[in-house]
């Protein structure tokens, strides 16, 4: 009797192990996420698991739990054995003001990462033409940005992260102009530059970035939108601007791009933020905290991620 239990349960643990290693076979890693699944649908976003694998090379369709490393017809290294890197941006929103508002209460809550998800990364790289943006600049030098042509991923990831550089660079100029205000560089100085012959100078500057105002910024409150036209006079429909808008825009390759005046009020003033929103199918996203309308106002180069003003945003506005 002993002898017939134990090879049952011989049995079952053969079974039980054949089960497994079945099931560590099915593993695959999510495309959206980077999760790691053995399940039909993604566990941490939902996405479907892929019935196929497509060689980035050849576009041979190989099945999903296929062994092979590279691809038989071209030599091309498949896509399922290299593990993708997490996104950058986010999850997308349902609306410009919607995207518009994340940033903002990413601004309030002084989370630079929240701020950051506002855009469109990996997205707007993907339709991102740097082509459009030689022909209609008539140019090509370092100052383009991006500025490398070419349709592969290491191309695309690396015009991913000029983008994203130059938006966060931006961000970064319009904390430090937030930050000093009168005691900015642009302020003080004609080449945006200041010399400090003492230390006495010097030390008197340093102390000027712990004066708590970007402690304001959690008191940020009553986010409103505006208009274009509000924010120009009427100028921003104009023909010649609406044709110039399309033309300056169609480097983000989007569905639909527009601008989306934002105020709020902060530190007794107000703050201004008009960025350019592109939707990509049925979702928008930040694609530069610059814009056209921006541009009409003359905002300059270390005001045009957000710009404060006290008093009324009249102010600001030309």
């Amino acid at each position: 009797m002993k002898q017939i239990f134990s090879f049952a349960l011989v049995v079952v643990l053969c079974v039980c192990c054949c089960f497994n290693a079945g099931a560590e076979n099915d593993a695959w890693i999510c495309t959206e996420c980077s999760a790691e699944n053995t399940t039909n649908f993604c566990t941490k976003c939902g996405m479907k698991k892929p019935e196929t694998i497509i060689c980035p090379g050849c576009g041979e369709k190989y099945p999903i739990d296929t062994n092979a490393v590279f691809c038989g017809n071209c030599g091309t290294k498949l896509q399922q054995d290299v593990i993708p890197s997490v996104r950058l941006e986010g999850n997308g929103f349902a609306s410009p003001e919607a995207a518009v508002t994340f940033f903002l209460e990413g601004l309030k809550n002084l989370d630079f990462e929240q701020m950051l998800r506002a855009f469109a990364w990996e997205t707007q790289a993907e339709h991102f033409s740097v082509e459009v943006k030689i022909r209609r600049a008539r140019a090509y030098g370092s100052i383009i940005q991006p500025r490398l042509l070419g349709d592969s991923s290491f191309i695309r990831a690396a015009n991913m992260y000029s983008l994203r550089a130059i938006q966060i660079d931006a961000i970064y100029q319009a904390l430090e102009s937030y930050i000093l205000r009168e005691n900015h560089p642009s302020n003080v100085s004609a080449n945006g530059s200041i010399i400090f012959r003492e230390d006495a100078e010097l030390n008197d500057f340093i102390s000027k970035f712990d004066n708590g105002r970007l402690e304001t910024l959690k008191d940020l409150k009553n986010i409103r939108f505006l208009t274009p036209d509000q924010v120009t006079n009427g100028n921003f429909s104009s023909e010649r601007n609406t044709k110039n808008y399309l033309e300056m825009n169609a480097v983000y390759c989007a569905d639909e791009t527009v601008d989306v005046p934002a105020v709020a009020d902060v530190d007794d003033g107000i703050l201004f933020f008009c960025p350019t929103v592109a939707r990509y199918g049925d979702k928008w996203y930040l694609v530069s905290v610059s814009s056209m309308t921006a541009l009409f106002i003359g905002l300059n180069v270390s005001r045009q991620a957000f710009a404060y003003v006290q008093g009324d945003i009249n102010d600001l506005l030309p």
